[in-house]
């Protein structure tokens, strides 16, 4: 197996999994979202794993779904510093939002993540949706989505070029000099642009990856765009392999058009694995999971706000409704909600039958191991994928099922790593030196 040709897999971290019950299994850590002996479980299981990266998403307000289920609650940043100590591996993405904070402070934390842990930060470019997430800074509610898009591409261009102000030898470290910063190599970004200003240069040297490794999930128009000019990698939520191809290859043709080289920008969709030794183990932990949060019809909560749907709108046994298409076009999140949307493209589809198999625009895999492993592979070859973006009802069990049972079956076909190769997190995604 070349490096050029191996699967690449990222665990997002959810506070319990993706399940609305799995906070109320048995013997699950009620208080994991906030424990970091959680997190550095899963951390080391994914390190055990050989996963390239783990990712955390985030929003900067509560939830309006947090009485049902553990929500993002800690600071990415503050959460990855802690896992960079517990970790000597994994990659460590953060998400940040380029609409809620300023270019200079990502930067600077993503560098110094970078540094901390020789080489392995990433950041998830987010421009944010909730708009409880702007009153939270001061602000009535979110700039329009164009302009918080064009902010993001100004934002992105302004911390690389931060990440650059240092030349490779500035940081002279020359005792017979007395010299420790060559000053005259270490130059300031001076951007006055159309939202930002800053001067710079970056306090600090040069981030061991050069560019630490920058994700995007774009799913609009405008999303496609930027994720296309300024992403390495793209999260995406794709429920067939025929629309996740035909996602990928139009994200290549932009970054074609934007004047990179296709092979740079690379797809994760977003799949969710129940996994056991039988397609019926799997079926029964999944169950099992159902029956704590009760009925179907108590599940639809979830899926008429993600929709922004009023309650009563949604019935398990009918197909989605027509306002629930037009709904859905007026609001944010495009890449999830037209993934919802996409289901129902099939007539014989029920709102039922995507809660039983939908996760809000992720695709689930709720089977054996070796038929997991299929899927993954079939994606993989068929160029739908470059990696995945691995979800899990419930953890870190789920995760646990696929580390002991998944990986070794992807091992066996040649297409993922036995050991970790040295490099940086960049490196071992495959992602060119911008």
């Amino acid at each position: 197996m070349s490096d050029e040709r191996q699967l690449s897999l990222i665990v997002n971290m959810q506070p319990s999994g993706v399940h609305q019950g799995a906070w109320m299994a048995p013997g699950a850590n009620k208080r994991a979202f906030i424990d970091l002996r959680y997190y550095r479980e899963i951390a080391q299981l994914a390190e055990r794993g050989r996963i390239d990266s783990l990712f955390l998403a985030d929003f900067a307000a509560l939830q309006p779904e947090s009485d049902k289920q553990p929500r993002w609650t800690l600071d990415p940043v503050v959460l990855m510093s802690a896992l960079a100590a517990a970790t000597s591996q994994v990659g460590l993405v953060a998400s940040i939002s380029t609409t809620l904070t300023d270019p200079y402070h990502v930067a600077r934390v993503i560098a110094s993540i970078d540094h901390l842990s020789d080489g392995r930060a990433g950041w998830n470019v987010v421009t944010s949706f909730d708009h409880n997430s702007a009153r939270n800074i001061g602000l009535d509610a979110l700039p329009g989505k164009d302009d918080r898009y064009r902010r993001a591409g100004e934002f992105v261009d302004v911390v690389r070029a931060l990440w650059g102000s240092w030349e490779p030898d500035a940081l002279a470290l020359d005792p017979s000099r007395r010299l420790f910063i060559d000053l005259e190599k270490v130059h300031p970004v001076d951007h006055r642009g159309e939202f930002l200003a800053v001067s710079g240069p970056l306090q600090v040297p040069t981030p061991p990856q050069g560019q630490p490794v920058v994700f995007q999930a774009g799913g609009s128009d405008a999303g496609r765009d930027l994720a296309a000019r300024q992403a390495d990698g793209v999260f995406a939520a794709q429920l067939s392999l025929a629309s996740s191809r035909e996602y990928r290859d139009d994200i290549r043709l932009r970054a074609e058009k934007a004047g990179r080289s296709a092979d740079e920008v690379k797809l994760f969709p977003g799949v969710v694995v129940v996994t056991g030794e039988t397609r019926a183990e799997a079926l029964a932990k999944r169950a099992a999971l159902d029956d704590l949060v009760g009925t179907p019809e108590s599940r639809l909560v979830n899926l008429h706000h993600f929709l922004g749907l009023e309650p009563g709108t949604l019935s398990v046994d009918r197909p989605l409704p027509d306002e629930a298409r037009v709904r859905t076009a007026e609001l944010g999140m495009d890449g999830f909600r037209q993934a919802v949307i996409s289901y129902f493209d099939d007539p014989g589809k029920t709102v039922g039958d995507f809660l039983r198999e939908g996760n809000l625009g992720h695709r689930s895999l709720v089977t054996d191991a070796v038929s997991v492993a299929d899927s993954l592979h079939e994606w993989w070859e068929a160029g739908a994928a470059d990696g995945f973006v691995l979800m899990f009802d419930a953890n870190p069990g789920g995760l646990r099922d696929f580390v002991d049972l998944v990986v070794p079956e992807l091992q066996r076909r040649g297409i993922f790593r036995k050991e970790y190769a040295d490099g940086t997190l960049r490196s071992r995604l495959g992602f060119a030196n911008p």
